[in-house]
């Protein structure tokens, strides 16, 4: 009854790349009769791909394997070729298949950079806005790159305030400009300073107090 495995099936929503990681990873553990194998430590093998959030393998008679993976969702990219998930975790997937935003920072972990990402993407996500990248510098300041190519710079506090005199500013006016939107600082005190994509002297302004937040 102890024959050698002849078929390895996978199953799960996992890409070609992901599927050939898995079977490279139990090939070399096939040594033993279908029998003999140990189930469990061929499921170990499979997590130490890192994307695995949950593995199932068992026996198929006479002579087969079937592997059921479920894999963590990735919701941004991370460092070279590193994936984030939600927890901040990070994996490297075989093929992330995903449009997916980029995380780099200096000084905070995976952990705070998502939790800085998600905070900002909700609020964003209510004007139709979509993060590009997020970025920190070596000073611990926030860079926000928006799907227009629009850059907003945070600084490193109070990001969630500084964010929403944003917001406030572009319901105020800047939206019927989007298009024409290069950059925005809200490092000042209560206002916030505009550089359009094609500024000039003429066309160049700064929004103040008043304008921001009345």
């Amino acid at each position: 009854l102890d024959r050698p495995v002849r078929s390895v099936k996978v199953e799960g929503a996992l890409t070609e790349a992901e599927q050939a990681a898995i079977r490279a990873a139990v090939s070399e553990r096939l040594d033993r009769g279908v029998l003999s194998l140990d189930l469990d430590e061929l499921g170990r093998g499979i997590r130490s791909l890192s994307w695995p959030r949950s593995v199932a393998v068992r026996r198929a008679w006479p002579d087969g394997l079937i592997i059921r993976v479920e894999k963590e969702s990735v919701v941004a990219a991370w460092g070279a070729g590193g994936y984030l998930t939600s927890a901040g975790k990070v994996v490297s997937m075989a093929d992330a298949g995903a449009d997916v935003p980029t995380l780099s920072t200096t000084m905070a972990p995976p952990r705070r950079a998502m939790e800085v990402y998600q905070m900002l993407a909700s609020r964003l996500a209510d004007q139709g806005m979509r993060i590009v990248r997020l970025d920190e510098n070596a000073l611990g300041e926030w860079r926000l790159t928006l799907q227009r190519g629009m850059t907003v710079e945070l600084g490193n506090e109070a990001l969630g305030e500084r964010l929403q005199r944003f917001l406030t500013a572009w319901r105020r006016g800047l939206a019927a400009r989007g298009e024409a939107l290069a950059h925005v600082d809200t490092r000042y005190g209560n206002g916030l300073a505009v550089r359009w994509k094609e500024e000039s002297e003429e066309n160049r302004e700064s929004l103040g107090t008043e304008y921001a937040l009345r």
